[in-house]
């Protein structure tokens, strides 16, 4: 039987009242009225075409001047609470860390590889062997002054040309010495490499496609699509993994750790030692 006009104007009435109904039930399941105060959200979107995710930065602080230094947004069904400023940040990571010390799931990397986030007893487990680890390489340290400063007069060196460029490659530098044992020369192909490979990802990480895609991660399902959408992070991963394994063959266990990853490697090998004598 064909649908008059009329009879498909209702019948997509009474869809659209269904789907807002559902919409407005899903929502109400997952906010709570603790939430700070934030934008009015459009149903099945939220705020995700409130955000301008091109300068996400110049959204939060608008949103910031009309709601204060936190305030909520909701990325399609979930809640997100956003802080600004330092004294919002310290109450929540430092005041007030035991009730802050976990992050959501990140649905996309689980997708490209990095693996399902750790919780529970794991989790305070590898937080016990990061801050122990860091501690040992000289993280809050006086030692951790050598690369510093050894990184600082690199840069005095060579900042006459590209200043911002230098000061990323500087600060990259500081974090390699750590993870990684070794600096790079600021015309190294592999730091010019890493550092792109960093913006693009930033770029994707802000992008309206990944608030998509973590909101409804059903849409991850489609062959092909991460590799596409996420071309820096899978570039990143590349690298990482191409560092890992010249440590992984260079590495002398019968000697102390070299540097973070190092102790990592071995922290894994230990780990699956015990479990194979269980």
């Amino acid at each position: 039987m064909l649908l008059t006009g009329d009879t498909l104007a209702t019948l997509a009435v009474a869809v659209a009242v269904f789907l807002l109904l559902v919409d407005q039930m899903h929502r109400h399941s997952r906010w709570a009225a603790r939430y700070p105060p934030g934008p009015m959200p459009l149903p099945g979107l939220g705020n995700l075409l409130q955000v301008n995710f091109q300068d996400p930065l110049l959204s939060f602080s608008q949103l910031r001047r009309r709601f204060g230094d936190v305030f909520s947004l909701q990325q399609v069904w979930t809640p997100v609470v956003v802080l600004n400023g330092l004294a919002a940040v310290r109450e929540a990571l430092v005041y007030r860390s035991q009730d802050n010390y976990d992050r959501p799931p990140a649905t996309v990397y689980e997708h490209m590889g990095y693996g399902p986030r750790s919780e529970g007893k794991a989790w305070r487990e590898e937080r016990r062997f990061s801050s122990s680890t860091l501690r040992n390489f000289g993280m809050g340290k006086k030692s951790l002054e050598q690369w510093v400063t050894e990184e600082a007069s690199c840069l005095c060196a060579a900042f006459a040309d590209q200043p911002q460029r230098l000061l990323n490659k500087a600060v990259s530098n500081v974090i390699a010495s750590l993870t990684f044992g070794s600096r790079f020369e600021y015309n190294d192909l592999r730091i010019l490499k890493l550092l792109d490979i960093l913006e693009d990802g930033l770029k994707e990480e802000v992008g309206f496609v990944r608030q998509v895609l973590e909101a409804i991660p059903v849409l991850l399902r489609i062959p092909g699509l991460a590799a596409r959408v996420f071309p820096g992070q899978r570039a990143f991963m590349v690298l990482i993994d191409e560092l890992v394994i010249e440590h992984r063959v260079t590495q002398d266990r019968a000697q102390p750790p070299r540097d973070l990853t190092d102790a990592f490697l071995d922290e894994v090998e230990d780990v699956s030692n015990r479990k194979s004598m269980r």
